[in-house]
This record gives structure tokens, sequence and C-alpha cells, in this order.
């Protein structure tokens, strides 16, 4: 893909985001903290969820957890207004595929998944059909601990689960410090 296109994208995301003029009692920065929050919540319970399972099962267990409890985890830190998902230029759940904005985001954060010692985020305010809505997307490094199920030398049992869970799997190959994806926190204000 054209830089010069990946550039202007973001430039827009940037431009789009300081108005937020449809819910005055909420400032764009006010819904970037709360998206900070349901980050941290999501992404802390899934990496203690992962964890306890791999500790208990090990890489195969962590793998079910992956498959089950991250929706579940995802579902809980979510609500009528927030919803809170993942996605990646290379998903392992087809159902995290990356919509049109969000794949011109990860783009951009491949090439620097981690600025001053935090992960890139970004973030912008549309106004689809007259609805506002409020996008926020933080990058997810590689990290060790996700080497054993993404990386580039898979074990083979690992593998055969992978393969059973997710036929379709694109999510491998990765290496410490790479972009694995970005956690989306979506922002729809209630009509009622």
């Amino acid at each position: 893909m054209d830089k010069r296109i990946i550039a202007a994208a973001t430039l827009l995301s940037i431009l789009s985001v300081p108005t937020w003029a449809e819910t005055p009692a909420q400032s764009t920065e006010d819904l970037v903290t709360e998206a900070r929050g349901k980050v941290k919540a999501f992404g802390g319970s899934l990496k203690q969820a992962l964890q306890a399972a791999i500790k208990e099962g090990g890489l195969t267990n962590g793998i079910g957890v992956c498959n089950t409890v991250a929706p579940e985890i995802a579902a809980n830190n979510s609500s009528e207004e927030w919803t809170i998902s993942r996605t990646s230029l290379k998903v392992r759940n087809p159902d995290n595929a990356p919509t049109d904005w969000q794949k011109l985001q990860l783009l951009a954060m491949d090439k620097q998944p981690v600025k001053n010692g935090k992960p890139v985020e970004v973030w912008q305010v549309s106004d689809a059909a007259g609805q506002p809505t409020f996008q926020y997307m933080s990058a997810i490094p590689t990290q060790e601990l996700c080497l054993g199920c993404h990386g580039k030398n898979i074990d083979p049992e690992v593998k055969a689960k992978l393969a059973e869970l997710y036929p379709n799997d694109q999510a491998t190959g990765f290496s410490e410090g790479d972009l694995r994806g970005a956690f989306v926190v979506t922002y729809q204000p209630s009509t009622k």
C-alpha cells in the first residue's frame, strides 16, 4: 500500500479527533481515558487468564482460553454503548478481521508499535448517518509470552491444537516486539 495513503489516513484520523459536539457531557479526552481503562481491564484479565491456563496445562490449554475465555472477557468489558475487541493484520479468528479504517491504523502501527515505552494508540470520531461514533485502537506488541503460539518456532503439539481450533490461522511468524494486533474500543452513544 502506498505510504502516502497510510500517512493521509493517519492524518485524517488525527484531524477528526478534537470534536465531539454531539455529546458535550463527554469530551474526546474523557472518551480516550475511558477507552484506555477498558483496554487495561481487558488486557490484564486476558493476560492473567492465559498465564493461569498455561501454568495449569501448558500452551495448548492457553489456546483454549484464547478461544473461549477471551470473547467472554471482551463481552464482560463491553456494554450497550461500549464494545471492546481485538484485531490484527494477521488474524487467528476471521471474526476479528479489521475494518478498512482499522487496517490503515494497523499498517501505520506496524512501523512502530511502541513509542516512548508505551503501545501506540490512535482514535477518531466519525459521524456516519448522523450517529456519532468514537473508535480507539491501542497496539498489542508481541511479548515473549506470545511466541509459543504466535512465534516462528511453534511446538508440533501447539500447531495441532491451533489447526483444530483455528483452521484458517494466519497469526504466526511473529518476533518479540512485532505488532501482534490492536485492542479496539468503540463508543456509540445510545439514541434513546
